[in-house]
């Protein structure tokens, strides 16, 4: 059995008891999502779900915390999944699969992590969440980013200083949803970064750089987030 005595030492035995009856969905488990997942589950979550179709790539050793030189090629979630059983008592559940616009939440969740990458998959999340009723937070940009600092937990509309943020507005804006979105994010500017020539694509062509410092900061900053309400037993949908 996990030992959390130091965690209950700090929040003592009653919210340990409460973070053990929850159930958190987290959608996208790469460098941000893998460290959401593992700040949750070394704090006594009681059960998790990791969604993802992606599998493990080489590319993904410098920054996402279930990778290793073993894995590559297999599915994230199983690799994060068999990574938290090592280190923790939380029930895992794993889900490979796409987000998209018909995506209703098979269960019910106290809290809903949003780490897509993709704008479309995001958004429709978010609606998700927001039909059912469940509370739901997204991690934005934190690509093309060095140094962990000024990281920020506000909404949507409130957000500067990053592309995929001003995309994701745009969006809202055109379909005019008018729910607020909490997120989180780096508010510092983007950096330049090297363009490969030989690219063939825009992707190949502008890749986007990307550092443990900052994704696993951003990461364990909303596992923070989501333990203390849930802990306190509040719900911000």
């Amino acid at each position: 059995m996990a030992d959390l005595s130091r965690m209950e030492y700090l929040v003592g035995k009653d919210a340990m008891d409460r973070i053990k009856q929850k159930h958190v969905l987290i959608c996208g488990v790469g460098g941000v999502g893998s460290f959401v997942a593992e700040g949750l589950c070394r704090s006594g979550l009681g059960r998790i779900t990791l969604l993802d179709y992606d599998k493990v790539e080489p590319s993904n050793l410098n920054r996402q915390l279930m990778t290793d030189k073993r894995n590559i090629g297999t599915s994230k979630v199983k690799a994060l999944k068999e990574r938290l059983e090592l280190i923790s008592d939380t029930r895992i559940k794993t889900v490979e699969s796409f987000i998209n616009e018909d995506f209703v939440l098979p269960e019910e969740y106290d809290y809903v992590v949003d780490c897509i990458d993709t704008l479309s998959g995001k958004f429709a999340l978010v609606k998700a969440c927001h039909r059912q009723g469940i509370p739901v937070i997204s991690s934005l940009g934190s690509a093309r980013r060095l140094k962990p600092e000024k990281i920020t937990l506000t909404t949507l509309d409130k957000t500067r200083n990053d592309p995929l943020a001003k995309a994701f507005r745009n969006l809202v804006k055109k379909e005019n949803y008018r729910h607020k979105i909490e997120v989180v994010y780096p508010d510092t500017p983007a950096m330049k970064t090297t363009v490969v020539q030989e690219g063939k694509t825009n992707k190949e062509k502008y890749p986007l750089g990307s550092a443990i410092f900052m994704v696993g900061s951003v990461g364990l900053y909303i596992a923070y987030v989501v333990f203390d309400r849930l802990i306190r037993e509040e719900k911000n949908a």
